[in-house]
């Protein structure tokens, strides 16, 4: 009788998914493939398990790491320090974004490099294919960001304090960054960047992360302890740590699982270090988004930000001029970034 009930179970298991994959198919024909729900995973019947794994997008090591390949700069690269730094890129921006990123802010990390799918046309820049078994499309951005952390803390180094995510629009005033760093904690579980509210179609959802999630634009942060964490027991899990269409919430679901939420990073006047938006455009932005208030008036930008997001190449090297003159003598102030 119990099996003939777990036969009908699997049964409407394996035709609801059916529907489901229809209805993406109607709805969304421009996903080259399905798009297994966070939630589905969690509770799929084994008995339909090699199913959803054929469809399903693989974390699993043996494939991914095949054929990786390093540029001869990362063998100098330091194996320890403050702070690791992988900026995930495309070959479409090799030939604009990467260069502006490569001679402004990656270098001043203690091991920055670029993570990509194919080897980058100047062999003297700093990067690794770690995206190489991984496809290169916005689809994919959820496993390439569990990969990136994964492969940064196990494969590079477990010795950095801290590890940065960042993408390729964005820009790190280092020196910010780090004197922030030294005021906290490697060694406790710390997720650092621009807090946003959980998406309104999760209030209903158990597994939302109700204490919100880390914008993946200005890039994140997680300490020592917390992609220890990750790395050790939710990488591989895929019931902790399902997969999401949104890399940014999927990310903050999978570490609130084991009780890491995003920390606070506003500095003491309640102004912002990590930037989400185009400054000059960010109070436009409905108050539903933001998990910390806007201030009517003012600058909303700490003196000592540390990231920006939605920076073109040009405007990266013209801000970096501004941060680090010749001179040496730094005339910089919040407003400027409303002129970006």
């Amino acid at each position: 009788m119990g099996s003939e009930r777990m036969d009908r179970l699997d049964l409407f298991a394996f035709y609801t998914l059916l529907a489901i994959i229809l209805i993406h198919i109607i709805i969304f024909p421009h996903h080259k493939r399905f798009l297994i729900p966070a939630d589905l995973t969690a509770h799929y019947p084994e008995s339909i398990r090699p199913f959803y794994e054929h469809i399903a997008r693989t974390r699993n090591l043996k494939k991914l790491i095949r054929g990786i390949e390093n540029s001869e700069p990362i063998f100098s690269l330091p194996s320890s320090g403050q702070i690791f730094c992988f900026v995930e890129t495309s070959e479409k921006h090799y030939s604009d974004r990467v260069p502006s990123i490569a001679s402004t802010w990656l270098g001043r990390c203690d091991n920055g490099r670029f993570f990509s799918k194919t080897p980058l046309p100047d062999a003297k820049m700093p990067f690794s294919t770690v995206y190489r078994n991984l496809e290169d499309d916005y689809d994919d951005l959820f496993r390439k960001t569990l990969f990136g952390f994964y492969y940064s803390y196990t494969y590079i180094s477990k010795d950095f304090d801290w590890y940065l995510k960042g993408d390729d629009d964005s820009y790190y005033a280092m020196d910010h960054l780090k004197e922030y760093l030294s005021t906290l904690d490697p060694m406790e579980p710390l997720y650092l960047g621009y807090r946003m509210k959980p998406f309104l179609v999760n209030k209903l959802n158990k597994k939302a992360p109700k204490d919100g999630y880390n914008s993946g634009g200005p890039g994140y942060i997680l300490s020592n302890a917390a992609v220890r964490i990750f790395a050790e027991h939710l990488y591989h899990d895929e019931v902790l740590c399902p997969y999401d269409w949104a890399e940014d919430r999927g990310m903050a679901r999978c570490l609130a699982s084991m009780g890491i939420y995003p920390a606070d990073t506003r500095d003491e006047n309640g102004l912002h270090r990590f930037i989400p938006f185009r400054v000059n455009e960010w109070r436009e932005v409905p108050d539903a988004y933001n998990y910390y208030p806007l201030m009517k008036n003012g600058s909303l930008v700490s003196e000592k930000f540390v990231s920006i997001h939605q920076l073109s190449p040009k405007k990266m090297i013209l801000l970096d001029s501004i941060l680090y003159p010749s001179s040496g003598k730094r005339l910089f102030t919040p407003e400027f970034l409303n002129l970006l």
